[in-house]
C-alpha cells in the first residue's frame, strides 16, 4: 500500500501541469476509463451531461485490493490482505467554468470488502492471531474532490481523493482456539481494528484514472 501512494505522488507531479491548463479541446460526450486505487482496479463509463457535470458508472475490485501493509496493534505486527468487488454511480461537478480540471465528486456504491489480519509468533514462526474483517452493509456513500479528467476528446488523466462512508466492519477473531489458549498474553484486538483509520466507518480513498473521451 505504501508503494501505491508513492506511485500516486509521482504521477501527480508528472501530470500537474495539465491540471493548470484549460485548453480549447473539443467537448467529449462520453468517456471510457481505467482506474487504480487501494480498493482494486476499476472500469469507468462516463457520460458528460455538460462541460461542468458528468455521470460516471464504475465497476471495480475484481477480487483484488491493496494488500501486504503491516499494522501494529498492542506491540504486535499484523499483515493485511484483502479483496473487493463493487459497483457505483458518481456525479462529478466542475463548479468553476474557467477551471474544468477541478471536480467535486459524490455518489453511492454497492458491493463488499473482505480483509484479513495475521500476526506471526516471533519465536516459532507460526500464525497465531488472525482476524476476518468484512464490510457487507450497502449502500455506501462517497464524497471527494478530483483533479484532471476534463470532458474533452482524447486521453485525459485524473486523480481523486475522497472518503467512503460505511456502516462499519464486522470483525471476527479467527485464531485457532488452542493457539489462543497457548498465548493468553495476546489480547483480542477486534475493537482496536474497527477503530483503526484503515478499518473504520470512514475509509480514505485515492484513485488515479486514465480516460479516453469521445
Amino acid at each position: 500500500m505504501k508503494q501505491f501512494f508513492v506511485l500516486i505522488a509521482a504521477c501527480m507531479l508528472a501530470i500537474a501541469p495539465s491540471f493548470a491548463q484549460d485548453g480549447g479541446s473539443e467537448f467529449a460526450e462520453y468517456g471510457v476509463g481505467l482506474g487504480i486505487s487501494p480498493f482494486g482496479p476499476a472500469v469507468n463509463l462516463t457520460h458528460n451531461l455538460s462541460e461542468q457535470t458528468s455521470v460516471v458508472i464504475g465497476l471495480g475490485g475484481f477480487g483484488v485490493a491493496g494488500t501486504g501493509a503491516d499494522l501494529d496493534f498492542n506491540g504486535a505486527t499484523y499483515t493485511t490482505e484483502g479483496e473487493t468487488s463493487w459497483m457505483g454511480v458518481f456525479v462529478n461537478h466542475r463548479p468553476f467554468a474557467d477551471a474544468s480540471w477541478f471536480r467535486v465528486n459524490s455518489g453511492i456504491g454497492i458491493g463488499g470488502i473482505q480483509g484479513t489480519l495475521t500476526s506471526v509468533f516471533a519465536i516459532h514462526g507460526d500464525e497465531y492471531d488472525t482476524y476476518d474483517v468484512r464490510y457487507a452493509n450497502n449502500p455506501v456513500g462517497y464524497l471527494g474532490v478530483g483533479f484532471g479528467s476534463k470532458p474533452v476528446k482524447g486521453i485525459q488523466v485524473g486523480f481523486d481523493l475522497g472518503i467512503l462512508t460505511t456502516a462499519g466492519p464486522t470483525v471476527t477473531r479467527t485464531t485457532d482456539p488452542e493457539e489462543a489458549a497457548d498465548h493468553p498474553e495476546i489480547a483480542d484486538i477486534s475493537g482496536d481494528i474497527s477503530s483503526n483509520i484503515f478499518f473504520g466507518r470512514m475509509l480514505p480513498n485515492a484513485q488515479l484514472t486514465v480516460t479516453y473521451g469521445f
